[in-house]
């Protein structure tokens, strides 16, 4: 009778259980579908999953985010192959070359792709919130798996001297251990976990590996973009960042000669740059000598959104209604100034 009650009560407990497995999966599909895409990574902090499709919106427009094989924004599905069978040119930058708002087709890297369609392949490497030391990081994880490439062409954003700041403590793993696998694997699937649990193994990961895994939504320092023009920012944080960013594209510049791939750097202004930074901007300047001290082709873009005396005019042009990310003309704007280097 005893034995019979004990299973009743196991036989129960394992149905609950399986129940909230079963539901919490569910609620995951569903609830956490949405960032589904965009994925953790011990190696290079984070980036998109590859050979995935979804409908997303930014700036109140509807568009495809489509990824190729290597987690990259492209038009399609596709493999892309470790060697190239005409030559290969890969951007990196954040969210500006990833073209939130736009399908790839309407991207600047789109554009230029099309262009060149003939004579080189086109990838375009721009990931959310990325900076110069995941810039380093993403080369370093493709050439270590047998990636060519010709030229590569960094698209230095005013946020990359922040997100800096925020990586410091970032120490990638080539070799993951198993609480951030867990980490991983949870966070895409389980909605309980996401929501509820994920300080705990978060804190077991940190006391075992010693890293400092900071999410640029788990670390808060405001006003991004005033560290060119406000001099108390500049001296709070975005100092630092340059340093921290002029060691990561030092060490990327080293591997790009190292490999013999050219290296070109860009600099652009957001916005709040136009309306109250200088064409010579602390961006501008500092990129500037980089690149002539460490002989690497430097496109300084930021003449081109300064020749209208109305500067208002210029970001309604070239921008999203009420963000910093460049609308289609914006992206064309680039794509042509880009291609008369290029060509």
């Amino acid at each position: 009778m005893i034995a019979r009650k004990n299973l009743i009560r196991m036989t129960v407990v394992i149905v609950i259980l399986l129940f909230y497995i079963l539901t919490d999966l569910i609620l995951g599909y569903f609830l956490l579908k949405k960032d589904e895409i965009r994925i953790s990574d011990p190696y290079y902090h984070h980036g998109l999953k590859p050979m995935s499709r979804r409908t997303a919106e930014w700036g109140g427009r509807k568009y495809r985010l489509i990824t190729n094989s290597l987690g990259y924004k492209d038009s399609s599905n596709k493999d892309i192959a470790k060697k190239a069978g005409i030559k290969r040119i890969m951007f990196l930058g954040d969210s500006f070359t990833e073209g939130l708002g736009y399908d790839q087709d309407s991207t600047f890297t789109g554009i230029i792709a099309s262009e060149l369609k003939d004579k080189y392949e086109v990838l375009n490497g721009g990931i959310t919130s990325y900076s110069p030391k995941l810039y380093l990081l993403r080369t370093e994880n493709l050439i270590n798996s047998g990636y060519e490439f010709d030229h590569i062409v960094i698209m230095l954003d005013i946020s990359d001297i922040q997100d800096e700041v925020i990586y410091e403590n970032f120490i990638p793993e080539r070799k993951i251990n198993l609480f951030k696998a867990a980490d991983i694997k949870l966070s895409n699937i389980s909605f309980s976990y996401s929501y509820f649990f994920r300080g705990i193994i978060k804190k077991l990961a940190h006391s075992r590996s010693g890293s400092g895994e900071d999410s640029i939504l788990e670390q808060k320092i405001s006003d991004r973009g005033l560290w060119t023009y406000d001099e108390k920012c500049f001296t709070e944080w975005g100092e630092k960042g340059l340093y921290a960013a002029e060691i990561s594209m030092k060490k990327l510049s080293e591997l790009c000669r190292n490999e013999k791939i050219k290296l070109t750097v860009t600099v652009y202004p957001w916005p709040e740059q136009i309306i109250n930074d200088t064409v010579e901007s602390k961006q501008v300047l500092f990129w500037k000598r980089f690149c002539v001290e460490n002989n690497i082709d430097f496109i300084d873009l930021f003449p081109y959104f300064f020749g209208d005396e109305c500067r208002e005019c210029t970001i309604r042009r070239y921008f999203i209604e009420g963000d910093c990310h460049w609308n289609y003309n914006g992206h064309k704007l680039i794509a042509e100034r880009i291609l008369e280097r290029i060509k």
